[in-house]
Order: structure tokens, then sequence, then C-alpha cells
């Protein structure tokens, strides 16, 4: 657990620096809202995803299903932040610096959110496969005591 912990947190930190560092020259409150209203949208989004992924997985106990997803949606969490928050970062700070076009914007937008939502998909089928992993060794485990 200790391991998957470090893992996340250090997915957070480079995001989180990454972001940073393409939003430019941006004044620092502004850096601090957009990373901290990204993450928030992220989080958001990630736990629909997982919502969505695992509507009949029956966990042994409440426990365990909140352990399981709280720990799956801070590592999809950080991993989707990793994917999309940089890029956009760095579309702001061009926008604000009017170093580029609208329809260079528009273009990049797209294909941003097109490279996301396919990510979704993946990422949904991946929190299914994990859960339902997670699960079937938990049992193993169960009737190896027995």
């Amino acid at each position: 657990m200790t391991v998957i912990m470090i893992v996340a947190m250090l997915i957070f930190v480079i995001s989180i620096v990454w972001i940073w560092h393409n939003l430019g020259n941006i004044e620092r409150p502004r850096k601090i809202a957009f990373i901290i209203i990204g993450l928030a949208i992220i989080y958001l989004i990630t736990l629909i995803i997982y919502n969505f992924s695992n509507p009949d997985i029956i966990y042994p106990s409440q426990e365990i299903e909140k352990y399981v997803s709280n720990v799956l949606i801070m590592i999809f969490t950080g991993l989707n932040s990793l994917i999309l928050l940089p890029f956009i970062a760095n579309l702001f700070d061009k926008i604000l610096e009017e170093e580029i076009e609208k329809d260079q914007v528009k273009k990049r937008l797209i294909i941003i959110l097109v490279i996301f939502v396919i990510c979704i998909f993946i990422e949904k089928g991946y929190l299914k496969d994990t859960q339902e992993g997670i699960i079937n060794i938990y049992n193993e485990v169960q009737n190896a005591e027995k």
C-alpha cells in the first residue's frame, strides 16, 4: 500500500510541476487557481468514469469497496491530470500571450478532447478489469484461508 501511495503522490507532483511550467509567465495566483480547478475537474471526471465502470461488481464489504475506489480514483486522477492538464495549460498560456490564433486553439482543443475521450473508454475498461481482478484475488485468499 505504501508503494501505491508513493507512486500516486509522485504522479501528482510530476503533473503539478509540468502544469506549472507550461503555464509560463502567468502570475502565481492564476497558476495555483488553474491547478486546483483543473485537478478538481479531473477528479470529478475520474469519479464519474469509475462509477460507470463498476455497476455490476459486488464487493465482499463496503470497507473493501471504499478502499479500492479511493485508491483507484486517486491513481487515475493523477494519470488523467498528467495526460490532459499540461497540454491545456500550455494552450492557455499561449492564448493569454496571444501567440496562437483562435483557429489553432479550436484544432488543438479538439485533438486534446479526442485523445481524452479515447483514454476515457480505455480507462473505463481498465478500471472494470482491475476491480474484477482485485475481487478475484480477494476471493482466492479467502478460500485459501478456509
